[in-house]
C-alpha cells in the first residue's frame, strides 16, 4: 500500500506541473495573440480533431483497453500481453485513420458549413463570427489538426500499456512534454519565425509527437523479449476474442462521451443567453475548480485501475473492495480540505490569480460566486472517476452509462431552471433573509406565510429570465448537482453488481472527513475575518498574507483533526511530513559539511 501511495503522490506532482505548464501555455497564447479573431479560428478548427480523439480513444483507454490488457497480463503472461497490445493498437489506429481520412476529404464541405452556420459557431464558442474571408485559414488549421488524433491514438495505447505494467511516472510525462513542446514551439514559430496562429497548430502536432516519443524507450524495453520463438508461437495461435471484447467494452463509453458532448453543446447555448462578463466568470472559475480534479482525482484513479483490474481478473473480491475503498478515502482526504479552502477563500484566490488589468471587482465577485458553487462538484467528480474505474475493471461499461445519463439530465435541467432562478437573485434573497430574521429574533412567528410566498414564486423564478448576472451560478450549481446524482447512482449500481461499499469502510469515514472539513472551514472563516479587518486587502501583498495565513491555519486544523477523524490518513500524512523534513535536514547537513 505504501508503494501505491508513493505512486499516487509522484503522479500528483507531475500532473500539477503539467497543469501549471498548461496555464503558462494559455498565457503565452494570450500574450502573443490576445483575444483575437485569429486565435478564435485556431480554437474552432481544433475542436473537431479533439472530439475525434475524445470519442474514439480517450474514453476507451480506461473503459476497455487497460482492463483487457490487465486480464491478458495476469491470465496469460507478458508475451501474450505484448501481442494483444499490438493488435489493439493496430485496429484502433486503423479506425481512427479511416475517420480522419474521411473528415480530411470532406474538410472543405465541413468548413463551408461552419462558416455559413451561426448556430455551429455558437457551439464552437467563437467570440467573433467566421466569414468567407476566414475559409482558407480555417481549412488549413482544420486539416493540420487532424494529424493530432492519429499520433495521440498510438500514444494513448502506449500510456495504457505502461500503466498496466505500473510505469505511472513515464506515462505521466507524456502530457508534460506535450505542453513543453507546445510552449517552446509556439514561442519559436510565432515570435521568431512569424508563423502567426499556424505556429500554434504546428506546435500542437509537435506536442502530440513528443507525447508519443517520450514513452517509446520504456515501451521498447518491454518488447526486447529473448523468447522470440515462444512469442511467435503465441502469435500464430492467438485467439482474437479479447480484441472483440475490447471493442464491445469501448462502445458504451463512446456513447457516454457523445452524451457529454451534447451536454456541453446545450450548456454552451444556455451560457450565451447570459451577459458576456458572467460567461467569462464561469469559464475562469471552471478552470480553477478543475485543478484538484485533474491532479488528485486523475492520479488516484490512474493508479487504482490496474490494481482493480488485477483483483477482478483473479476474483479477489475482498482485495477489490479494499483497493476501491482505500482509493476513495485517500481521494476524499486530499480533496475535501481543498474544497474548504476554495469555498472560504474564493475571493482572495480569484483576486490573486485573475485580478489584474481589466479584471475588475465585479468580475472578481462573479468568478468567486461561480467558484463557490462549482467547488462542491470537485467531490463528485473525484469520486466518480474512481467508481468508473471500478466498473471498467469489472468489464462493465453499460451500467456506468446509466449513471452518466442521470447526470446529463440533471445538468441540462439545472442549467435551464437554475440559471433562471439565480437571475432573480435579488428578488428571493430578501425573502430568505426575512425568514432567517423571523426564526432567529421573532421565535418563528409569521414565518409560514413568508415560506409559502417563497414557494409560490419559485416556479415563476425558475421559468422566466430575470436581470441579475448572478444567473451564472445556475450553470455552476447544476454541474455540482449533476455529479452528486451521478456519484449516488454509481454507488447504488455498483453495490448491486458487487458488494464493495459498507458503513464501516465507505460511509462512516466519509462522514468523519466531512465533519473535520466543516470544523476546519468554520475556523478558517473566523481567521479570515480577523485578518480581513486588519489588512488593506486592496494591496496584493496583503491578499497573499491573508490567503497564506488562513490556508496555513486550515491545513494545521485539518491535520490535527485528522488524528481523531481520519487516523489512517493522519498517520500517512505524518510519515510524509517526516520524510520531507528528513530530506531537508539531510540537505542542510550536506551544505554545512
Amino acid at each position: 500500500m505504501s508503494k501505491k501511495k508513493n505512486s499516487v503522490f509522484m503522479l500528483m506532482f507531475v500532473l500539477l506541473l503539467t497543469k501549471v505548464l498548461g496555464f503558462l501555455k494559455l498565457r503565452i497564447f494570450a500574450q502573443l495573440f490576445g483575444a483575437s479573431h485569429e486565435l478564435d479560428i485556431f480554437w474552432a478548427a481544433f475542436t473537431i480533431p479533439d472530439i475525434i480523439f475524445m470519442v474514439l480513444l480517450a474514453g476507451s483507454i480506461n473503459a476497455a483497453i487497460i482492463p483487457i490488457l490487465s486480464d491478458e497480463l495476469y491470465d496469460k503472461g507478458k508475451s501474450s500481453l505484448n501481442i494483444l497490445f499490438l493488435k489493439l493498437t493496430k485496429y484502433f489506429f486503423l479506425i481512427c485513420l479511416l475517420v480522419v481520412l474521411l473528415i480530411f476529404l470532406f474538410a472543405p464541405t465541413i468548413t463551408s458549413w461552419i462558416v455559413d452556420n451561426n448556430y455551429v459557431q455558437t457551439v464552437l464558442g467563437l467570440g467573433f463570427r467566421l466569414d468567407i474571408s476566414d475559409y482558407d485559414l480555417f481549412l488549413l488549421l482544420f486539416r493540420i489538426g487532424l494529424l493530432s488524433p492519429l499520433l495521440l491514438s498510438v500514444s494513448a495505447f502506449v500510456t495504457a500499456y505502461l500503466q498496466v505494467r505500473k510505469q505511472f511516472f513515464v506515462a505521466s510525462l507524456a502530457p508534460l512534454f506535450y505542453n513543453i513542446a507546445m510552449i517552446v514551439g509556439t514561442y519559436i514559430l510565432v515570435k521568431i519565425f512569424d508563423f502567426g496562429v499556424l505556429g500554434i497548430a504546428i506546435s500542437a502536432i509537435i506536442g502530440s509527437f513528443a507525447h508519443l516519443v517520450i514513452q517509446l524507450p520504456k515501451l521498447l524495453r518491454y518488447f526486447r523479449d529473448k523468447t522470440k520463438e515462444k512469442t511467435q508461437q503465441i502469435k500464430d495461435n492467438y485467439d482474437n476474442n479479447r480484441v472483440v471484447k475490447a471493442f464491445k467494452l469501448a462502445f458504451p463509453r463512446m456513447l457516454g462521451i457523445l452524451g457529454e458532448q451534447l451536454n456541453t453543446i446545450v450548456n454552451t447555448f444556455i451560457s450565451f443567453t447570459l451577459s458576456a462578463g458572467a460567461l467569462s466568470a464561469y469559464k475562469f472559475a471552471f478552470s480553477l475548480h478543475m485543478f484538484p480534479v485533474s491532479i488528485v482525482g486523475s492520479a488516484i484513479a490512474q493508479v487504482a485501475l490496474p490494481d482493480l483490474a488485477k483483483c477482478s481478473s483473479r476474483k479477489e473480491d475482498s482485495e477489490f473492495r479494499k483497493v476501491l475503498n482505500n482509493s476513495i478515502q485517500l481521494a476524499l482526504y486530499l480533496v475535501l480540505p481543498i474544497v474548504g479552502v476554495m469555498f472560504v477563500l474564493r475571493l482572495p484566490i480569484v483576486r490573486l490569480i485573475y485580478g489584474t488589468g481589466a479584471f475588475d471587482w465585479q468580475d472578481t465577485l462573479l468568478t468567486a460566486w461561480s467558484l463557490a458553487l462549482l467547488s462542491v462538484s470537485i467531490i463528485g467528480q473525484t469520486v466518480v472517476q474512481i467508481l468508473l474505474r471500478a466498473f471498467y475493471a469489472l468489464k462493465d461499461t453499460w451500467k456506468p452509462l446509466i449513471a452518466i445519463s442521470f447526470g446529463i439530465v440533471i445538468n441540462l435541467l439545472g442549467a435551464y431552471y437554475l440559471t433562471n432562478f439565480f437571475s432573480h437573485y435579488y428578488d428571493w434573497r430578501p425573502i430568505l433573509e426575512q425568514i432567517w430574521i423571523q426564526l432567529s429574533q421573532a421565535n418563528g412567528r409569521g414565518v409560514l406565510p413568508v415560506v409559502n410566498s417563497f414557494f409560490q414564486d419559485f416556479l415563476r423564478w425558475s421559468t422566466t429570465r430575470g436581470e441579475s448576472n448572478l444567473a451564472v451560478g445556475g450553470l455552476a450549481l447544476s454541474l455540482s448537482l449533476a455529479y452528486l446524482v451521478q456519484t449516488v447512482v454509481s454507488f447504488f449500481i455498483l453495490g448491486r453488481v458487487k458488494k464493495v461499499l459498507s458503513w464501516q469502510d465507505t460511509i462512516y469515514p466519509l462522514l468523519m472527513k466531512t465533519v473535520n472539513t466543516l470544523i476546519m472551514m468554520l475556523g478558517m472563516y473566523f481567521v479570515f475575518k480577523l485578518f480581513d479587518f486588519k489588512l488593506d486587502t486592496t494591496r496584493t501583498v496583503s491578499i497573499i498574507v491573508l490567503t497564506g495565513a488562513v490556508s496555513l491555519y486550515g491545513g494545521i486544523s485539518y491535520l490535527i483533526g485528522s488524528r481523531i477523524f481520519s487516523p489512517k490518513e493522519y498517520k500517512m500524512s505524518l510519515n510524509i511530513l517526516k520524510r520531507i523534513m528528513g530530506k531537508i535536514t539531510n540537505g542542510h547537513n550536506l551544505v554545512n559539511s
